[in-house]
Formats: structure tokens, sequence, C-alpha cells
């Protein structure tokens, strides 16, 4: 009897989940019916060779015929529109040109003008869904056609500087710049990026919302190259002293690493992690290391990405090495990769290096070497590498490195002081 009340609830429950399940499926496909006219594809097409260099999702916004997309949807465009083209396709499998009205690079949109607007468009939404909401993201993922994916909405990521949604659904390649909807179809935020097994991260609608109303501003310009150079290098400018002012304005804090100090998270969306060689046989020196990163990167193009900021340390200490050879450790790691990008020479200048050994208020005493290149579109912006090893004991050493991209002579200067500050022998 007992069994048969078990089976029972059983049936029930997965007669609950099963309706639950139909009735998200018929959401989705109610979205999918009455919207999917709103949305295309979003090519950009090289003009030599008439081929697609890159495809996306894009979404009509209002009858005027405004579409928005990612800015990395059509960045080949934005930096070479002597080269390419952009044009969209319709859901009648039509191809249109396309104009752009304004991009945002910090938070990856683009805002652009069909020269044939559509009848139906998406309404945007004006406050955030409730958390657990269900939404739906749209988007057409790797060329396959248009699809609807549900998942469920999750606030905003935590510990990020930059804000985006946590989706528990898959943004797969070709959905970027789509549209991620609640049930009445209103938009709630841009597919951006995945992080795979069900994760995905959306732009919040807000931020589309303020580049809708920083367009109104925007002035024309004869030249579309010197135009979008300038809104980008004032973009990331902007950003980069708002990422920075809560890093430089904080009292770093520190913690030990082997017989040393240095700092550690220095700011909440910068977390650290650690780890050390002592369980590995046969070793001749032992390594314990910190890695502090923020996670997030700018994308420019598809060779070149900015943001980073990075701080690491190795505290090395053997018996069996001379201090020769552990200074040799801190040679390698001076010419090892570290912060980098595929940035090209028409991008940036090659790093000039300077070296120096340098004393703290802690009388601790360093060899350092500060390596800077300048960008060469976005006049003030350099990235940084600096690499320093701490001195004065034989059996043991400090190496340090830190890496920061897109910043100011001035940030540049103020972050080098703050991590002199913090560095010494215990």
């Amino acid at each position: 009897m007992v069994l048969i009340k078990r089976l029972i609830l059983l049936a029930a429950l997965l007669s609950v989940l099963t309706g639950q399940v139909w009735a998200k499926a018929s959401d989705a496909n109610q979205v999918f019916e009455n919207f999917s006219p709103a949305l295309v594809q979003i090519k950009s097409v090289n003009i030599e060779s008439g081929q697609k260099s890159s495809i996306g999702t894009g979404f009509f916004i209002d009858e005027t015929g405004r579409i928005v997309t990612n800015y990395h949807v059509i960045s080949d465009f934005i930096q070479s529109p002597e080269q390419y083209r952009l044009e969209f396709l319709n859901k009648q499998e039509e191809t249109h040109a396309v104009d752009v009205i304004n991009i945002d690079v910090i938070n990856d949109l683009a805002l652009l003008q069909a020269t044939k607007p559509t009848g139906v468009h998406f309404p945007l939404a004006t406050q955030a869904p409730e958390k657990g909401e269900d939404i739906f993201a749209l988007g057409n993922p790797h060329d396959l056609g248009m699809i609807v994916v549900p998942g469920t909405y999750n606030g905003i990521k935590i510990k990020s500087f930059y804000q985006r949604i946590h989706f528990t659904g898959s943004i797969n390649p070709g959905m970027s710049g789509g549209p991620t909807v609640d049930e009445q179809g209103r938009v709630v935020g841009i597919n951006v990026a995945t992080a795979g097994n069900q994760i995905g991260f959306l732009v919040p609608v807000d931020k589309l919302h303020a580049l809708i109303r920083e367009s109104e501003q925007v002035p024309a310009q004869d030249s579309l190259e010197a135009h979008f150079t300038q809104r980008i290098t004032q973009q990331l400018t902007d950003n980069q002293a708002a990422l920075f002012q809560p890093i430089l304005a904080s009292d770093w804090p520190t913690y030990n690493l082997g017989q040393a100090s240095i700092p550690n998270e220095v700011a909440d969306f910068m977390p650290c992690w650690g780890n050390s060689n002592q369980d590995k046989e046969k070793i001749k020196y032992t390594v314990a290391s910190s890695n502090c990163s923020v996670d997030e990167r700018i994308y420019l193009s598809s060779h070149m990405t900015t943001g980073l900021v990075q701080m690491s340390f190795s505290w090395v200490q053997s018996d069996e090495l001379n201090a020769m050879q552990l200074s040799n450790l801190y040679t390698t790691s001076l010419n090892s990769r570290y912060g980098q990008n595929n940035a090209g020479v028409d991008d940036v200048t090659d790093f000039h290096c300077q070296q120096a050994v340098i004393g703290n208020r802690f009388d601790t005493v360093s060899k350092g070497v500060i390596c800077v290149r300048a960008y060469r579109k976005y006049a003030g912006l350099y990235d940084v590498r600096y690499h320093s090893i701490l001195l004065e004991k034989q059996d043991q050493t400090l190496i340090g490195r830190y890496s920061l991209q897109g910043v100011t002579q001035d940030t540049a200067s103020h972050f080098y002081r703050k991590y002199m500050e913090k560095i010494k022998w215990n």
C-alpha cells in the first residue's frame, strides 16, 4: 500500500514537471512566432572577396528601422570601413544594407540603421525581471537558422566590474547580438557570451537604453574611421578611469607569501588565486605563487583586446640554488608572455623598456624592468608591463610582475607607486 502511494505521488510529481516543461516550450514557441520577423542576421562582408568575414544576430527595436547587435559582430567594419560593408538578412532571405549609428565597445553593443525597416520590432523592458523568472534567448547559432533558448534570469554577475546578467542557457556562436526576452517579448538583455555548461551572460538592457540616449547627441562626421576611432578612444579612456578608481583609492590589503609581504585582493572584482609545487617530487626549489586578475576583456578587433589588469607573485626558495641561479629564474620570467594579446604593428608600437634598482619605504631593494608601448589609433593609451625581483637574500627571492592594458600615463604611474609601497621582506 505504501509503495502504491509513493508511485502515485511520483506520477503526480512527474505530471507537474512535464506540465512545466510543456508550458515553457509553449511560451518559447509563442515568443518566437510573435517576434521572429524582427530578428535578422548581421553580416560583415569583405568587399574585395565578396565573402562574409563575420556573422551574428541583430533585432529591430522600433518602426524606424533601428537594429541592435554586438559591437564585435561589426568590428571588422568599424576598424576598416574601406574594406568591409555591413548588411542584414531578414526572415524572407532578403539582403539589405545597414549603417552604423553608434557603438559601445565597453558593453559590446552597436546601434544600426536599416535601409528597409520591418513591420515588427521588439519592445525594450524598462525594469529587470525577478530572479528565477523564465527568459528566452534568440539568435542564429553557427549560421544554422534562428532558434530560441529558454533559461532563467539569475541577476547581475557578482564580483564583476562589468555588469552582465547571469543566464542559465547556452549562448552559442552566431547568437551574439540577439535579444533575450521575457514572456511578453520585452528585451531584458543582449546575448554576449557563454561560459559553457548552460551558463550564458547578457548585457543588461539599461546599457542599450543609455546607448540610444547618447546616440541623439552624436554629431555627424565626414570620416567614418576617424569618427569611430574618436568614439572608441573616449570610451576606453573613461572606462579605465572608472576601473582604476576603486583600485587606486583603496588601501591595498597584504598577506604573506613565503617570507615576503605582497598585495592581496585590491578590489572585489580582481580575485586572487594561489598555487605551489610542494606536492611535486624531486624539486630543486620551492615555489608558491599568487595571481590576481580582472577577468573581463574589452574586444576591439579579432587581433586586439584591452582592459587587462593582472598582478602575480612567485616566492622561490632553495638551498640548492645560488643567487645567480635564482636570478636566472627572474630572467626566464621576464622573457615569458604575460598579459599580451596579438596586437600587430598597426595597432601598437614596440615595447620600450627601462631597468633600475629601486628601494621603497621599507628599505626593500628590488631590481625591476618596466616596459611600455603606445596604442597607435587610440591616443594617450598604453600597455604597461613590470617585472621585479627582491634582492638581499641568498636562498630565496620574490618575483613580481603586473600587466596593465589600455591605461593613461597617470594611471600607470599611480599604480606603480601603490605596487611598490606594498612589497617587502618580513
